[in-house]
């Protein structure tokens, strides 16, 4: 069975506005759920408030995350790594990851995510 893949636009104010702990610290993350469009992929468009971040979660599925503006600390397992815009942060899949937007202004970035649609495990729901 083939995938039905149709030209569109997506504008930002369509995509799904998520309420989440970046969007209470002042925020914004809009999210492409990429099955509604017929993709493999989904993705989450951020503006990261300093010192805001997501807490450690994971994915069954690969990730990877492009910096357009600010910068931001990301801790993948045991792994810290400080990006600036322009720079690109991959995670495995079911590596626990987390970031923290750490410059003057908003970290803007878009997140790509190797799945249709979202599915994540926060480590306190592990750790209890």
């Amino acid at each position: 069975m083939s995938r039905q893949i149709r030209p569109a636009h997506v504008s930002s104010s369509e995509l799904e506005l998520l309420d989440i702990e970046v969007t209470r610290a002042g925020g914004g993350v809009r999210y492409l759920e990429g099955e509604r469009h017929g993709l493999r992929t989904s993705a989450y468009h951020s503006q990261v408030p300093p010192g805001a971040g997501p807490p450690p979660h994971r994915h069954p599925y690969a990730e990877y995350f492009v910096l357009h503006d600010g910068q931001g600390t990301y801790l993948v397992d045991d792994e810290s790594f400080a990006a600036v815009a322009g720079d690109v942060v991959i995670v495995p899949p079911n590596a626990w990851h987390s970031f923290t937007s750490t410059g003057d202004g908003p970290l803007r970035q878009t997140a790509v995510h190797e799945a249709p649609r979202h599915a994540m495990e926060r480590r306190s729901e592990v750790e209890g």
